[in-house]
């Protein structure tokens, strides 16, 4: 899905990654394709999916297989500013898949859930200057740890994120109304593609902008340098 704002536009590319669900032997807590939580007999979920659940790990299995090769036509054909990839699980389910991906078409950024405990990824992975949102601050009535009662931890809340032609920032924010953390991402290159000098531009970040006008100070700066060229800082 293509959106279009003033002067750039954002690609979005929505994926199912339930194959990391379905492969699960039975008893586990989230294996969609065991008998634990299928009925014995007759379990099905129609024409658009799965037959059985004999045939269910490898429909997903199928299903994953399509879907990395429509998502690298599209990239390879994307002209937006931005490439945007939604999706369950983080990329640490099928680095190996993602990794290449991210470099070859630069993908700016993936969100993604599964985990409930939000968090925010930059510079710090595998991806290298891709960033990476878990979403996963929802959590229903279950979260990975114990939740801090003023919401100063990560797991309950929601991400904020703000874009421009240059910037995309990212501001996790907790179920208490706390800014937790505010990553600032800058467009990641295409592989092979020659990018401008990689010096700081000479108005604020977005970051900067942001937590100055709330007359916060960032208790610390992290500068994302990557091969490719790309740059980007980060406040938590």
């Amino acid at each position: 899905a293509k959106v279009r704002y003033t002067d750039f536009s954002v690609d979005y590319y929505f994926v199912d990654s339930n194959v990391f669900d379905a492969q699960r032997e039975t008893g586990e807590d989230h294996g969609i394709c065991s008998r634990t939580h299928n009925p014995r007999h007759g379990a099905t979920c129609g024409p658009e999916g799965p037959s059985s659940v004999e045939d269910c790990p490898g429909w997903f299995a199928n299903l994953w297989k399509r879907q990395l090769r429509w998502l690298e036509d599209s990239l390879a054909v994307s002209a937006a500013d931005w490439q945007v990839v939604v999706t369950h699980f983080p990329p640490l389910w099928g680095m190996q898949d993602w990794a290449p991906m991210a470099a070859k078409y630069g993908i700016d950024l993936i969100i993604t859930g599964h985990v409930h405990r939000q968090a925010v990824q930059y510079g710090d992975t595998e991806l290298g200057p891709t960033a990476v949102i878990i979403s996963g601050g929802g959590g229903g009535i279950t979260s990975e740890g114990l939740p801090d009662v003023h919401g100063y931890d990560d797991q309950y809340g929601f991400m904020d994120i703000t874009l421009t032609k240059q910037e995309l920032m990212i501001e996790a924010i907790s179920h208490g109304g706390h800014i937790r953390s505010a990553t600032c991402v800058r467009q990641r290159p295409r592989q092979g593609v020659a990018v401008g000098p990689t010096s700081p531009p000479s108005t604020p970040s977005l970051c900067q902008r942001t937590l100055e006008t709330q007359g916060r100070r960032p208790r610390g700066l992290r500068d994302v340098e990557a091969a490719e060229g790309s740059r980007g800082d980060r406040y938590v």
